[in-house]
């Protein structure tokens, strides 16, 4: 059973007798994977946002296409009236090339007349060609206007495609390669190490680097349930407590126990009950091997169950720490609904 993908790996160094110096540099790579790839956006809401944006600026396009269409109307508006008088002005240029016979006052005065007209039309046209002149200079600085502000605008765009592709093809990757299981295993391994050393050991600095890698762990399986919420049959994750160290479980019905990594175990400090080896049952009939041992304490939802059959299983197979299986649920009249807050309801029996 695949969890969810983490994006980046990060190396985890092998177990050693480790102080707080030594643990320093694998929480702070397992911190830089959590700040860059689990905190603020999700990649669906990139993939929404960057859509609302692209609709956005589609709609911006439209609107420069409608102002620049008005505007190319208002510049050749007077087009037609400047080849009508262009024609008027022609015709009287024909006939005043006929000049007027001197001693013909009535062919004078019709001569005299036509300049007049052609003057007062020349004037008109003079006008027009001004107002046009006008109309484009106003209509070419709007398309320069539109042109700037959408290709800022497509280059910010552009930007935001290629940052949401970079992401995407970061997780197909880390998905292809197997490195999602190995950095959830990696950091819960941290978490096993530190919490060893400082049973050993004692010290604040290690109880502190135990709280900075389950607040990792914490923000992992939030971000992990946000994710399953969002899809319409999403996984049912919930909060627990496993002794004293928070767990973020599936709940799976099928199985048969409840089902924790031995990273979790180790942190818990329950590896010394560890039992025989035993097939287990998941949901779908899946059958895996692993030990077996009672849980002292399983707490869901601030329901505690005391000696709890459990079942070790590796990460791979059970999620990001386990699976809440019917060796807990069936102490409870429980429901299920992945769309709710609150997925899970349990009513003790």
């Amino acid at each position: 059973m695949r969890f969810l993908s983490l994006l980046v790996p990060v190396l985890m160094l092998p177990v050693a007798a480790q102080d707080v110096g030594g643990f320093e540099s694998r929480i702070q790579a397992a911190e830089s994977v959590v700040a860059r790839f689990y905190r603020g956006e999700g990649l669906e809401e990139a993939r929404r946002r960057v859509n609302t944006q692209v609709d956005a600026f589609n709609g911006r396009v439209a609107q420069w296409n409608a102002r620049l269409d008005q505007a190319k109307v208002e510049a050749t508006a007077d087009t037609g009236a400047l080849s009508d008088l262009e024609s008027q002005v022609a015709a009287l240029d024909r006939q005043l090339a006929r000049k007027a016979a001197a001693d013909d006052p009535a062919a004078l005065r019709r001569f005299n007349q036509r300049i007049e007209e052609r003057n007062a039309l020349v004037a008109r046209y003079n006008l027009l060609v001004a107002r046009a002149r006008n109309t484009a200079e106003a209509y070419e600085s709007l398309a320069q206007q539109s042109r700037v502000e959408l290709q800022k605008e497509r280059e910010r765009l552009q930007g935001e495609q290629q940052a949401l592709a970079s992401r995407v093809m970061a997780l197909d990757d880390f998905q292809r390669d197997g490195r999602d299981v190995a950095f959830v295993q990696g950091l819960n391994r941290l978490l096993a190490d530190l919490r060893q050393r400082h049973r050993s050991k004692g010290g604040a600095g290690l109880q502190t680097q135990v709280e900075r890698v389950r607040g990792l762990r914490r923000e992992l399986a939030r971000w992990a349930m946000a994710q399953q919420q969002a899809q319409d049959n999403g996984l049912v994750l919930v909060e627990a407590m496993v002794g004293d160290e928070p767990c973020c479980f599936i709940v799976d019905t099928g199985a048969q126990r409840v089902c924790l990594s031995m990273e979790i175990i180790v942190a818990a400090g329950f590896e010394g009950l560890l039992g025989k080896e035993s097939v287990l049952v998941l949901a779908g009939g899946q059958r895996i091997r692993g030990r077996q041992l009672d849980f002292p304490a399983v707490t869901v939802n601030g329901s505690t169950e005391q000696s709890v059959a459990g079942s070790v299983v590796p990460v791979s197979e059970v999620g990001i720490d386990g699976l809440l299986g019917q060796s807990y649920l069936r102490r409870f009249v429980y429901t299920l609904d992945s769309g709710k807050a609150e997925p899970l309801t349990l009513l003790r029996r």
